[in-house]
């Protein structure tokens, strides 16, 4: 199996690797281009503002293969920054991909950015997070704006900080996103990769 990670220059590009290799996965580097060949999904990682990485995105040429993939219904995992291009437009200014419909607003409360280890509660029953609507093992996350989707039925998992809920993982077809950190989560994000490839890749 083959995982191509978008490297865009805003990403943790090694960790995905390193990650990647820990779960028995090949990964490939994909910089520009179409979708290399043999790749089974990809990781859409992101760690900056949303205007920035599409303006990286397209100055490298990567939003028509991107749309390419996903119209091809190629497995998707956007990852923090990633999952917030997958929806439409952001507070910070830029516009993601609008894979989702839904706007990107900045966190109401204080301090941001939310960053250390924080759980996740699923909203349904479901092989990504856990079988029940108990908390999750807790992950790592590091940011100040979160997705607000129009669909709630893509809503997967929410977490709490600081009194504020938000949405954390979302899922729509072959497509899933997160707003924390598995390639940082330790344990946890290798469970829920793991998860993600037998509920959504094969």
């Amino acid at each position: 199996m083959q995982v191509a990670i978008l490297d865009y220059g805003m990403g943790n590009i090694g960790s995905l690797e390193a990650m990647a290799h820990r779960l028995g996965v090949d990964a490939i580097r994909w910089r520009q281009g179409s979708l290399p060949k043999g790749s089974d999904w990809v990781i859409l990682p992101g760690v900056g503002s949303l205007l920035g990485a599409i303006e990286e995105l397209s100055r490298r040429d990567l939003i028509g293969p991107l749309n390419a993939a996903y119209g091809q219904e190629v497995p998707i995992l956007g990852i923090c920054l990633g999952l917030q291009l997958l929806f439409e437009d952001g507070a910070e200014g830029g516009r993601g991909l609008g894979w989702l419909r839904g706007s990107i607003p900045e966190l109401l409360v204080k301090p941001t950015p939310h960053m250390g280890w924080n759980t996740v509660r699923p909203m349904r029953p479901n092989t990504l997070i856990g079988p029940s609507t108990d908390w999750s093992p807790a992950y790592y996350f590091v940011h100040s704006y979160v997705v607000q989707p129009d669909r709630p039925d893509v809503i997967w998992g929410e977490t709490t900080y600081a009194g504020q809920r938000f949405v954390s993982v979302v899922k729509s077809g072959p497509l899933v996103g997160v707003q924390f950190h598995p390639e940082l989560s330790g344990q946890a994000g290798r469970d829920f990769v793991q998860a993600f490839l037998k509920g959504v890749v094969l």
